[in-house]
């Protein structure tokens, strides 16, 4: 702990300066901090960075390069031992005892976007500590193409390996996600297409998917590499009075992991699988200092595994002051996710997460959450792994570096 906010100090103390350099070789902290995160602007990242270019923010003709290190401290103890239902946690990151305090490293991720008056291509790496079991802790994460140029007009084309363009998914704790993303965050293995539509106040967006199963939540019934998957997204900004603002959302994927009485979401033909998609609805309202926003998805269909539609449920705000005169967020986060029917081990699961998050540097950021979490239920066979009855307290302390 004492070394991690030791290492926080010096980056902090040696990134005083300016953080946005020009010349064909260039920085942008702004850009960097929107495109590496991962709690807000989750999936629409084309969107901004055409945005970028557009306001000169990235410029043409050049590479803007970005990083951003990720590290926290956790401390959970659970009613149930070896069940530790925080979510953003992989197995085995914990399987047994009441307690456990250990550090890891979410993400050393390194970014590069070229531009040119008409094209934009980027490229993301990271390595990992909490990678899925299998997966390398080295990734390449992200790694696509956009033809558009929004002075001409509001038209693009992106071509590559990226999030899918589907709900919102927005979490307002500093590190860790809402049932919402944690259910329906879908990301892409294979190459897709997205087809969008961006002015100032909407966007839209078609997306088409090859069948085949995805890094988190694409799959189809016979992943066949045919490209008949799909995604709908669409957001759109109402100016109100007082300065406030309302931004509506809704999305529609055509082929979710929720498809297979297997729960394992295996990658070949499963068994009696069938399409079974997922829709979303969000919205928020901002003010100067605020922001509530709300977020609803389900499958279309019942999840064989568990004779139940999926859902989740997430409602939460956040406000932005100050600690020690120092820009600061405070949020709380409330989400639920069901799969189950009602009276069952693997029904429902929720989380509460007070949070705060301190920009201490210019380009560091400290965070604090504390975790309430009601039930144990993994998406793996929650048949046989669900328990109603688990409880958990969890407290991260962590750091964001971003350049």
């Amino acid at each position: 702990m004492t070394a991690l906010f030791t290492v926080v100090s010096l980056v902090g103390a040696k990134s005083g300066g300016a953080q946005e350099r020009g010349g064909f070789l260039a920085t942008s902290l702004s850009y960097s901090e929107r495109m590496l995160d991962r709690q807000e602007d989750v999936t629409n990242k084309v969107a901004i960075a055409l945005r970028a270019r557009h306001s000169g923010q990235l410029g043409s003709n050049r590479v803007t390069f970005g990083g951003r290190f990720l590290g926290a401290v956790i401390h959970e103890t659970t009613n149930t031992p070896g069940k530790f239902p925080i979510l953003s946690r992989l197995p085995p990151t914990h399987t047994s005892g009441t307690s456990d305090t250990y550090s890891v490293i979410n993400d050393i991720t390194l970014m590069a976007t070229a531009t040119t008056p008409l094209l934009m291509a980027l490229v993301q790496g990271e390595y990992t500590e909490v990678e899925y079991p299998g997966q390398n802790d080295i990734q390449l994460r992200k790694a696509w193409l956009a033809v558009g140029d929004l002075v001409r007009s509001p038209f693009y084309i992106a071509v590559g390996r990226k999030s899918v363009n589907f709900g919102n998914f927005a979490s307002y704790a500093p590190f860790t996600h809402t049932h919402n993303s944690h259910y329906f965050w879908s990301q892409s293995k294979d190459p897709l297409i997205e087809i969008g539509y961006i002015t100032d106040r909407t966007e839209l967006a078609l997306t088409i998917i090859r069948n085949h199963r995805g890094n988190r939540v694409i799959s189809s019934p016979k992943n066949d590499g045919r490209y008949t998957n799909y995604a709908l997204n669409a957001t759109h900004r109402l100016t109100l009075a007082n300065g406030m603002a309302l931004k509506l959302g809704a999305g529609f994927l055509r082929g979710t992991i929720y498809d297979s009485v297997i729960a394992h979401h295996p990658p070949g033909t499963g068994i009696d699988r069938g399409w079974n998609g997922a829709w979303d609805v969000n919205a928020t309202l901002s003010g100067e200092r605020f922001d509530l926003m709300a977020e609803f998805a389900q499958t279309t269909d019942r999840w064989p595994a568990t004779d139940h539609r999926v859902s989740a449920l997430t409602v939460q705000g956040r406000y932005r002051g100050a600690f020690l005169d120092r820009p600061a967020v405070y949020s709380l986060s409330a989400s639920q996710g069901r799969q189950g029917g009602s009276g069952t081990e693997w029904e429902v699961m929720s989380q509460v997460i007070l949070g705060m998050e301190v920009a201490v540097a210019k380009n560091v950021r400290l965070g604090a959450e504390y975790l309430f979490n009601d039930g144990f239920v993994p998406l793996i066979l929650p048949r046989r792994t669900g328990d109603a009855s688990v409880r958990s307290h969890s407290v991260i302390l962590g750091a964001k570096l971003t350049f």
